[in-house]
């Protein structure tokens, strides 16, 4: 099998690799304990709170339902902008991984290859400890499943 992608992340393909990095580990557990116990709090004091108690009480809801995902925006747009106007292009193949990006042309084995990480809008190759790939859905399409089990079946 052969797969070849090449495409261009945008804002909203990091955006949603960052938001998924945070609530796929224990920050993300933390996070959402938090937000369940601002709400209990809201709830139950509410009616006693002044103006400064209800204020603080606003803003540690919006921290993590507003405020965080705004700073995760803003790092996408910033993220977008240090790569520039550049194409990436992924080419899965029976020999292994070719990433061309920049003009830099490099072939991984699959026996070098560190593992695919399967989200919900995306795949994320990850050819060595430092580097990752971000696949998004709307380059692969209908392919998406196809990919995946070709990677897993790789590295199984």
């Amino acid at each position: 099998m052969r797969f070849d992608y090449t495409y261009r992340n945008t804002a909203a393909d990091y955006w949603m690799y960052f938001f998924c990095n945070i609530y796929t580990r224990w920050t993300g557990f933390i996070n959402l304990v938090f937000i369940a116990s601002v709400i209990a709090l809201m709830i139950s004091r509410w009616g006693t709170s002044g103006a400064f108690g209800k204020s603080v009480m606003v803003f540690a809801l919006s921290l993590f339902l507003v405020i965080q995902p705004i700073a995760l925006w803003i790092r996408s747009v910033k993220q977008v902008e240090i790569i520039g106007e550049v194409d990436t292009r992924l080419i899965l193949a029976e020999g292994g991984l070719t990433i061309s990006v920049r003009g830099h042309n490099q072939h991984i084995n699959w026996q070098d290859y560190r593992g695919t990480v399967k989200r919900p809008t995306f795949l994320l190759l990850m050819p060595d400890e430092q580097h990752g790939y971000i696949l998004p859905n709307r380059v692969m399409g209908k392919d998406r499943e196809a990919a995946y089990a070709f990677l897993k079946g790789i590295k199984s």
